[in-house]
């Protein structure tokens, strides 16, 4: 097969795409030049086509082909870094899915160290190395730095970054557009409020914080309008300060709680105590059985497993990879019986604004918590000035945060381990 072709060419027609859709005329396309463009991408493709068809059975028997031989190299190893502890109930579970498919789909060995520390990331990979692995994958936005440096300096490793913002001829990374789900889960939430107020459990540390709880909050808002938009927000991360949170919200009358953490224990607690919940899981009969609404997930498995193979075929492509509902990188779980009459039609339009692109989550004009103007009338922000939000948007009333500084956090024993989590 010609991956490396395929690949190069998918890069691009998609590239025509782009501009061919930047290109408006007050607000139209000017029907000619697309026409053109159409002519351009249908000569374009034709030529994946072609280069598509060298291989031996296909070519004629007078010509040889200039393709390389793709044959996997099975004896090429895949190491993860984790910075939790694997569990199904955290991150590492979306994360593992990749790797059995790498074993399945690639026939490779693959292994992990987990519970590492952001200090620890280079001997983790060290480690990895002295097991004979040559890809690494970095599965948390923590280790963003710490992989950009380590790959400037050891070129006899390949390094997927999960969260980072540069590449390298040795390092792709890849980054979720997860303000896509949360702004669908914030119409669901608003939805299904019967107290209009809403309460929110998160990490500040998570990936891309500020940016997913105001998409969230912007969601609320196609539903009430804004100066009826009432959000609670408690920073917390252990169990016990998660219960404390829903506990607290659901004392100032909160009725539907949206958690933004690395594991599904808010969606956990608060089925059992009868709260209405919506969270990061891809398994909602796991996580919140009876009263979950709907959750939100990593889906980059596929991604993984083809950049993976790239390394394997020595046609690697460093690239900032960002994904979205249009690239099925990030993905709503079915809406459960919980919810409102009406949630699934509401959602599932708003949800397919986004997908196309109609729906601008983060278009102007947005004020901060205080008031104060932060995009301006018809300006959106881009993918890079989401990740860079530090503050939270019109609608907030209530903010605490209850996490507890660690002062001897774990570090791991790097130990390095192939068991999956049952």
């Amino acid at each position: 097969m010609c991956y490396n072709y395929i690949r190069y060419n998918e890069i691009a027609v998609k590239s025509y795409f782009i501009a061919v859709f930047s290109d408006f005329s007050g607000g139209r396309f000017k029907l000619k030049k697309l026409s053109r463009y159409i002519k351009i991408l249908a000569l374009a493709l034709s030529a994946v086509l072609t280069l598509c068809a060298c291989s031996g059975d296909g070519a004629s028997s007078g010509e040889s082909s200039s393709a390389p031989d793709y044959s996997l190299d099975t004896s090429a190893k895949v190491g993860y870094v984790y910075n939790e502890e694997i569990s199904r109930d955290n991150m590492t579970y979306m994360f593992e899915k990749s790797r059995k498919d790498i074993e399945t789909a690639l026939g490779l060995e693959t292994c992990y160290v987990d519970g590492v520390a952001v200090s620890q990331f280079e001997n983790a990979v060290k480690a990895l190395k002295n097991e004979g692995c040559s890809i690494i994958v970095s599965a948390s936005h923590v280790f963003a730095n710490s992989a950009l440096s380590y790959a400037k300096k050891d070129k006899d490793v390949y390094i997927l970054s999960y969260g980072g913002t540069a590449s390298l001829t040795n390092l792709t990374t890849f980054r979720p557009k997860l303000y896509q789900p949360a702004f669908v889960c914030g119409t669901v939430a608003a939805w299904n409020s019967s107290s209009h107020k809403i309460g929110i459990v998160a990490d500040d540390l998570m990936y891309c914080s500020n940016g997913v709880i105001n998409a969230f909050i912007l969601g609320i808002q196609q539903i009430y309008k804004e100066r009826e938009t009432d959000v609670e927000i408690i920073y917390a991360e252990t169990k016990a300060q998660t219960e404390t949170a829903v506990n607290t919200l659901e004392g100032k009358g909160c009725d539907v709680i949206f958690s933004y953490q690395s594991d599904d224990y808010c969606m956990y607690y608060c089925d059992s105590i009868g709260m209405r919940s919506i969270g990061f899981t891809n398994d909602m009969a796991y996580s919140a059985p009876k009263y979950g609404l709907v959750g939100y997930y990593l889906n980059w498995a596929t991604f993984i497993t083809d950049t993976v193979r790239t390394c394997i075929n020595d046609n690697f492509m460093a690239e900032v990879y960002v994904g979205g509902f249009s690239e099925a990188f990030v993905k709503l779980t079915p809406y459960s019986a919980a919810c409102k009459k009406e949630t699934l039609t509401i959602a599932d339009t708003l949800y397919d604004y986004v997908k196309k692109g109609k729906a601008k989550i983060f278009e102007g004009e947005i004020r901060d918590k205080d008031g104060l103007a932060r995009v301006g009338t018809g300006a959106t922000l881009d993918d890079m000035k989401v990740l860079a939000m530090d503050y939270l948007v019109y609608g907030v009333t209530y903010i605490d945060n209850i996490i507890d500084p660690v002062p001897n956090p774990t570090t791991s024993d790097l130990i390095v381990k192939k068991e999956y989590v049952s």
